[in-house]
């Protein structure tokens, strides 16, 4: 491969982003192709003509329903250019950031009337549609002060005294598309159904006092626009909605409520009802579709033409248009003549093709493309219709030291010259903010490498934005469910002002829905007022966060949008090596464990004959040839799934994994609910026939080098244990957000104990209170629980700024004192829980298994004791991370739903978490198994790299799991007939495969032991 090649590939790589966004809709690619979905087409461009050609009532709706990855997105983007082209309006209501209906159409359509017509130069949408209505009114150019306000209204109603329940909004649509300052302001508030700001606002406009509802304002939006041309509506994500709220109805239901389903049918009937030449265009996956359909108002299907279902690619040459174009454009930005349109994939291949969705093609080209790249040679693709082994990421591109040092110092001498003051100023935060926030998050994403193509910005949103940047990762690009991070500049001095912009940044972010963090950007203090605190209460409540914004951070993104719009060849290599995005204090602190960092490892010293060159362990055979497939250990460093039901031989796999982990010298904790891993420690009585070759040399081996301990909480007799209920501040202190991670473990664990974990003013204060004397303890060094009780009776004056701090820090300590006398596991007695113990083998052995049994806990004191031992686990990792070997330990977890279920929470959940998102990064390899998959927060799963599921019993189950399937491109389509033993399992180098795992080493009868046969084995 030639310097010329590498360049192009390097081009493709980067531009084969198959994760459609919503700035596809916005700024349409150039790579369309007409003809891939036909009927689809037609039945837009009928429903635009016919709302054109409309004077009033809005034509039939239009559903297209398609799997992820059929197109859906793309066509909206599409449509917006041809109603763009009929002289019409264009609004993308987007509910991955909301839950309300109508508060999320008003506010969308708000939003894009600020966004440019048809390219980032033009006049925005509200723009022409103010000519528009001057030129309707004979006035000619458009006027915004008051007088001018009353002439247009006025020429308007002697056009259609219909209008005169519109007029407010005739004034604030004209305020907003060419006024600024307080018009502006003005007009924002009444658009999104806001209350002025101070008393008069609105009357200095011709407005009245009065606040409509955003369903009113939808409505009069769309009265006043259809004077000036068609309109269209398009849903999209429906699905994220319906997801959320499958979610917030907990693991025992699991389906979307009912009633936000009726919500989300009356909304769209309502919407094609009371609209005037609009066309209402809903984009969403058929299962919600049919949810919809078969559950909610029936009307809603009379108000929408019969529902289209996206098609894969139909021809050889549909697909070779798609995929050429998408070649052009990158070859075009790399200067690159490619020796055939199709290079480097055989235009015999497309022949292939038909059947699969546009996303898969994409994805397909992309592995071969890495694979190239990879090898460092070009090979012709041949086939689409078989998936490659997924090869190691590229390399970055080597930077030459001449382009380093040329960027280095472009980069600091336009870091120096950087302007930002006018950032914090709230008559500019708007301008700037997104501008600014947009391009360190872009730059940010390219820095990731590969794994940045699951990753977008929303492209800059319209006049007054309620947001200045949202940052959205592909968690399922098949279901289409997200994870968002949203940011808002907050400037505004006068506390009332700062507080509608906090909550409308709240409301427009989706806060309160599952995988949605806000983050208020505020260097001024908040004002202490009761309003104020109680909206900074639910930020926080709801994982939100305010945060400074350094002025060095904006020079930073400054620089990097100006290098950008620059368009050095050698920017994305230089970005991958420097990272100066990533290392703001902003996004380092928000994203900095989003993604495993990249660790450099020196060249392994070269193995014997016969070894392996890297640890691993065999996890069963392929069914489709009978090979043995073998999982590094350092894979399981980052996390692992088990979903698989009764029967389905989870609890044999388990033990197996940890049997074979031993083997390799990798100790074990095991949580045990159900007294069936406890045998860990016990030989067969004779070799079972499930036995393969060489199984019976590997028992004996396991058992002259593991140790296996059984551990018996909540019981006096066998080997009880205990937990100190606070982390070791003193390994954490010298490390800013390492102890920020332990105080906020160490507060989500007290609280609940000291009763200070509730909404009241006075557990408020308890917890800042709680919160303030663990942060002067952990300064000070730490120390034991006890010496904590004792500094909170005799609390320094300086340790808080709460009134009588002293004494509700003494109420604090009864509390707690009180907490340690109810509940024995709470900071009493029993062996201390030191995770050392329980992975440090003894002498001559190479591994130690510790299984704690959880039977002799009540169900709601399991959380609180796994908790504990999360805390002291996690503390352990980052003072012994792997240091060079693959696996530090292994940390396995049965029936994972009880313990961090997605609703309600649980005391464990919060420290689950943070293990999920942090273990890896020290080695400790994680394995959450459950026989329900919809009972486990998301987080886990999406944050697992290896994958099996097993035998599923419940249909509700098997659906889920093969949703789960498919985000990672399998189908699990046999999970409900699976035998013993049989898992489908994908992870890091191949996609889905079908195993049979294999027999366990220890002894495996049908019955679970007893309690008594539990302590037996525990005094041993």
């Amino acid at each position: 491969m030639d310097e010329a090649e590498e360049r192009a590939l390097r081009a493709l790589s980067r531009s084969l982003d198959w994760a459609t966004t919503s700035e596809h809709a916005w700024n349409p690619p150039p790579f369309h192709v007409d003809g891939m979905h036909p009927r689809a087409e037609r039945l837009i461009l009928d429903g635009i003509e016919d709302a054109a050609a409309a004077t009033g009532s809005s034509p039939l709706g239009v559903v297209i329903q398609g799997e992820g990855g059929a197109g859906k997105t793309h066509l909206l983007g599409w449509v917006r250019g041809r109603i763009t082209r009929a002289g019409g309006f264009f609004f993308l209501v987007d509910f991955s950031a909301g839950t309300d209906f109508w508060r999320q159409t008003t506010s969308a359509m708000v939003e894009d009337l600020g966004r440019p017509s048809y390219g980032p130069d033009s006049p925005v949408q509200a723009m022409l549609a103010l000519r528009a209505l001057s030129e309707l009114a004979g006035i000619g150019e458009p006027d915004v002060e008051r007088k001018g306000l009353d002439t247009l209204v006025d020429g308007l109603l002697a056009t259609d005294r219909r209008l005169l329940r519109c007029r407010d909004t005739i004034r604030a649509l004209a305020l907003y598309a060419a006024g600024s300052g307080p018009g502006l302001e003005v007009a924002h508030d009444h658009l999104t159904s806001t209350l002025e700001a101070e008393d008069g606002d609105r009357q200095a406009w011709g407005m009245s006092r009065g606040v409509k509802s955003p369903h009113e304002i939808a409505i009069e939006l769309s009265t006043i626009l259809a004077l000036a041309g068609p309109s269209v509506i398009a849903v999209d994500q429906i699905d994220a909605l319906l997801e959320h709220s499958r979610q917030d109805a907990g693991p025992a239901d699991g389906e979307p409520r009912k009633d936000l389903i009726d919500e989300v049918a009356g909304g769209l009937m309502a919407l094609r009802h009371a609209t005037r030449r609009t066309l209402c265009l809903v984009a969403c996956l058929p299962s919600s579709w049919n949810l919809i359909r078969e559950r909610a108002i029936g009307t809603v299907q009379d108000r929408y033409r019969p529902s289209l279902i996206l098609s894969t690619i139909a021809s050889p040459g549909i697909a070779r248009s798609m995929v050429e174009r998408r070649l052009a454009v990158a070859y075009a930005d790399a200067g690159f003549t490619p020796p055939d349109p199709a290079w480097p994939i055989l235009p015999a291949a497309f022949d292939t093709a038909p059947g699969h969705t546009p996303r898969v093609l994409l994805r397909r080209v992309s592995a071969h493309v890495d694979a190239c790249r990879t090898a460092g040679s070009v090979t012709l693709m041949t086939r689409f219709d078989q998936q490659e082994a997924a090869p190691p990421a590229p390399a970055p591109a080597p930077v030459h030291e001449e382009a380093m040092a040329r960027l280095d110092a472009r980069f600091a001498e336009l870091c120096a010259a950087a302007e930002v003051s006018q950032a914090f100023d709230p008559e500019h935060e708007d301008e700037l903010g997104p501008l600014l926030i947009g391009a360190g998050l872009k730059a940010w994403i390219t820095e990731q490498g590969e794994a940045g193509l699951l990753y977008s910005v929303d492209p800059p949103t319209g006049r007054r934005p309620a947001l200045h940047a949202r940052l959205r990762q592909a968690l399922d690009p098949d279901t289409e469910d997200q994870r968002h991070w949203t940011f808002r500049i907050i400037g505004a001095p006068h506390h009332v002002a700062a507080l509608k912009r906090l909550n409308d940044g709240m409301q427009a972010s989706g806060l309160g829905s599952p995988d949605r963090c806000f983050v208020a950007l505020r260097n001024l203090a908040w004002s202490e007022g009761p309003a104020t605190r109680a909206a900074l209460a639910q930020l926080k409540e709801y994982g939100g966060r305010s945060l400074p914004l350094r002025a060095d951070d904006l020079r930073v993104f400054a620089a990097l949008r100006q290098l950008s719009d620059e368009r050095d060849p050698e920017l994305e290599a230089w970005l991958c090596a420097r990272r100066p995005a990533g290392g703001t204090e902003l996004l380092s602190a928000l994203l900095g464990d989003v993604l495993e960092p990249r660790i450099t490892d020196p060249p392994p010293a070269a193995e014997p004959p016969g070894k392996h060159a890297a640890p691993s362990i065999v996890v069963g055979r392929r069914q489709d040839s009978g090979a043995e497939l073998e999982l590094a250990l350092s894979t399981l460093s980052r996390h692992t799934v088990v979903f698989a039901g009764s029967g389905s031989g989870k609890t044999v796999f388990l033990r197996r994994l940890v049997e074979e982990c031993a083997l390799q010298g990798v100790s074990s904790i095991v949580l045990d609910p159900n007294n069936d891993l406890a045998r860990l420690g016990d030989p067969w009585p004779e070799p079972p026939p499930e036995w393969g070759e060489g199984d019976a040399d590997r028992a004996e081996r396991y058992f002259a080098g593991t140790e296996v301990v059984v551990w018996t909480p909540g019981r006096t007799r066998g080997r009880p244990l205990s937990f100190q209920p606070l982390p070791d501040f003193a390994a954490v202190l010298d490390d800013r957000d390492e102890l920020t991670s332990a105080l906020n473990l160490a507060v989500e664990t007290l609280a609940p104990r000291a009763k200070v974990n509730g909404a009241s003013p006075k557990a408020e204060k308890g917890k800042a209170v709680l919160r303030q004397a663990l942060e002067h303890f952990a300064r000070r060094g730490g120390g034991d629980f006890a010496a904590f009780l004792d500094l909170l009776s005799t609390l320094p004056f300086d340790a808080s700024q709460i009134d009588r701090a002293d004494q509700i820090a003494a109420e604090l300590r009864q509390l707690l004192t009180a907490a340690t006398i109810n509940d024995p596991l709470f900071a009493g007695g029993g062996e201390p829980a030191d995770p050392a113990r329980l992975l440090t083998p003894s002498a001559g052995r190479r591994a130690r298994v510790s299984v704690i049994s959880l039977t002799g806990l009540t169900d709601d004191a399991k959380p609180g004791f796994v908790n504990q031992l999360q805390m002291a686990l996690f503390s352990w990792i980052r003072k012994n991370p792997a240091r060079g070997r693959p696996l530090s330990a292994l940390y396995v977890v049965d029936e994972a739903q009880s313990l961090a279920p997605p609703a309600p929470k649980t005391e464990a959940l919060a420290s689950t978490l943070t293990l999920t998102s942090q273990a890896r990064k020290y080695g400790l390899g994680l394995v959450f198994a459950t026989q329900m998959p919809r009972g486990l927060h998301n987080q886990i799963a999406g944050n697992a790299t290896t994958q099996f599921i097993g035998r599923m019993n419940s249909p509700a189950q098997i659906g889920v799991v093969q949703q789960l399937a498919r985000s990672r491109g399998g189908r699990a389509d046999r999970v409900g007939r699976l035998e013993t033993g049989q898992f489908y399992v994908a992870s890091t180098g191949f996609g889905e495969l079908l195993i049979r795992t294999p027999q366990c080493l220890t002894h495996h009868p049908p019955d679970p032991l007893t309690e008594q046969e539990i302590t037996d084995r525990a005094a041993r």
